[in-house]
């Protein structure tokens, strides 16, 4: 059962009613029921379809109509290699579909080629049941008309099969068991998932792929995201002592509601939690509550959270399972994306770290309603930075937006986030370790990072990296590589977005010290990005042509530093 903490639980019409229209409409890829013969799949795939204004298509219906004769008759005329090709040819045709629900054929999703197609090409959700119930579902008579059921003893058939298809339908998306609820209300539960949705984003890595779920209403969906994955022991939520009140029960209890144990491990807020001592909290944490190389490892809320967490995830044990759940803006639009976890100490910031890559991102448009003023700046940082690497109609649209006076901060967000996630996606499938082109993501950042050490962490990043975007732009006209219109542009949109372009509009819990660029440049001198004993810095030509150069002097970088 999946529970809709915060909702009207148990009144799904009512829930799929006051989604926004927009989150089902731009699901254009296919609904995919998948699961065991008497799982229910052509019953609520039909439902489904109805609820959702969507066509139905039953897999076997449809293969049976093409051959003109039935599912038993193909497998004893033609055998069932014939039906498998036909099931993988009809798989190919499935993905490129739009605006369907799809039931499939109970053993279509055992070729590994057609689940991965699957996959990548909609939203899987399986449907499951016990023995006893798929065997009173299907009757005697429907029995024996299923060549896999036959032999003298079918109960014990289906049990072998099950138990041999459980590991593929476990890689399903979701995963909704439906013996002892009614089809209504089983397809209730499958188009809320559907609908909470609304972007699946798979994302390539060296090791395989991920997926990024966006949507309102994921939140709601974590235990029958991680159901089925075969992770035992207990799961870690790691989250801050501002995001646990909001949403830690409502995770841990979603997944016990689907079985699996969890506990929160909650820290400090803030980027001064993130540090060796808090990761070592985070070890002290797992070993007292049983957590084995199974165990998952979710970091629920910011950059700080998933950073520290990760990197966590990626030495415990030598590595555990780890799913992102970003609460905030800067998360979603970066941090949580690209495998990128680590830790500041007292001589640099994200020295110490590693790459891990998340099992799954779970991002909850609807946990930004939440967030301060000051966090949604934050995100709008790495939002505006995302369209100056990108460049085209994206930039386009940033310029736009800041010119509408009236505009919703968080609406844009919210309407500019998926390019931002887009991006992302581009550069690090592109470039995994950071070895050549992912460096320019950190436009600005060379800047940010000094500012914030120098600041004692009182600048929150995202305004770091708004500042040090504005030294970037002047930084490259200094070095000769744009002209002042372009560098006036980008101070632009940052402005029309609400950011802040000079120390003095940056509120911090204490008075910063008079700006020393001397000082900044001496922070700048432990930045990753260094080679050869020279600083580099990200610079543009215009939007859409971001470079790194080390051909920059020290006293270009302290001057452009004087701009903010």
């Amino acid at each position: 059962m999946i529970w809709i903490r915060g909702r009207e639980t148990g009144d799904w019409g009512r829930f799929l009613s006051r989604l926004p229209s927009p989150v089902i409409k731009i699901m254009s890829k296919p609904l995919i029921l998948t699961g065991f013969m008497g799982a229910g799949k052509s019953a609520v795939g039909r439902l489904c379809a109805e609820k959702l204004g969507l066509r139905f298509v039953d897999a076997d219906t449809e293969i049976e109509n093409r051959e003109r004769m039935s599912i038993a008759q193909i497998f004893e005329t033609k055998g069932e290699p014939y039906f498998r090709e036909m099931e993988r040819a009809l798989v190919a045709e499935i993905c490129g579909w739009q605006d369907v629900v799809v039931s499939t054929g109970g053993g279509m999703v055992m070729n590994a080629a057609n689940r991965r197609a699957l996959l990548r090409g909609g939203v899987c959700v399986c449907l499951g049941a016990t023995p006893e119930v798929i065997l009173k579902r299907l009757g005697p008579d429907a029995i024996r008309q299923r060549p896999m059921l036959s032999g003298p003893d079918p109960a014990a058939r289906v049990k072998e099969l099950l138990a041999a298809r459980a590991a593929a339908y476990g890689e399903m998306h979701y995963q909704v068991d439906t013996s002892a609820i009614a089809p209504e209300e089983v397809a209730a539960q499958v188009c809320a998932l559907f609908a909470g949705e609304r972007e699946r984003i798979a994302v390539k890595h060296p090791n395989g792929e991920y997926d990024i779920a966006l949507g309102e209403g994921v939140l709601s969906a974590v235990g029958a995201a991680l159901a089925g994955r075969g992770w035992n022991g207990p799961a870690a939520i790691v989250t801050d002592d501002d995001v646990a009140p909001l949403f830690a029960e409502q995770v841990a209890e979603d997944l016990r509601q689907r079985g699996m144990s969890a506990f929160a491990h909650v820290i400090p807020a803030g980027e001064a939690s993130k540090n060796l001592r808090t990761v070592e909290g985070m070890y002290r944490a797992f070993a007292a509550h049983g957590v084995e190389r199974g165990s998952a490892v979710i970091a629920l809320g910011g950059g700080v959270i998933g950073d520290s967490a990760g990197f966590a995830a990626a030495t415990y044990l030598r590595g555990l399972p780890f799913v992102q759940i970003p609460t905030s803006l800067l998360a979603m639009a970066d941090s949580s994306i690209g495998g990128k976890v680590g830790v500041d100490t007292d001589f640099g910031k994200n020295l110490v770290g590693a790459f891990k890559q998340p099992d799954l991102v779970l991002m909850d448009l609807d946990a930004l309603d939440s967030l301060p003023d000051v966090e949604i700046s934050c995100g709008l940082a790495e939002i505006v930075k995302a369209g100056i690497i990108k460049g085209g109609s994206f930039w386009d649209e940033i310029l736009a937006a800041g010119k509408d006076a009236a505009q919703d901060r968080l609406a844009l967000a919210k309407r500019l986030l998926p390019q931002a996630i887009l991006l992302k996606r581009e550069v690090v499938e592109e470039d995994p370790y950071e070895k050549g082109r992912r460096a320019l993501l950190n436009l600005g950042h060379t800047y940010a990072h000094a500012l914030e050490a120098w600041s004692g962490f009182g600048i929150k990043h995202g305004l770091a990296v708004s500042l040090g975007m504005v030294c970037a732009a002047r930084l490259s006209v200094l070095a000769g590589f744009c002209d002042e219109d372009t560098a006036g542009k980008v101070i632009a949109a940052l402005q029309g977005v609400g950011l802040p372009t000079s120390l003095r509009e940056v509120v911090t819990p204490a008075p910063l010290p008079a700006l020393d660029p001397s000082h900044i440049w001496e922070l700048m001198q432990t930045d990753k990005k260094k080679k050869g004993g020279k600083v580099r810095f990200v610079v543009l030509r215009k939007p859409g042509d971001v470079f790194m150069t080390g051909e920059v002097t020290q006293e270009m970088a302290e001057k452009a530093l004087h701009e903010i």
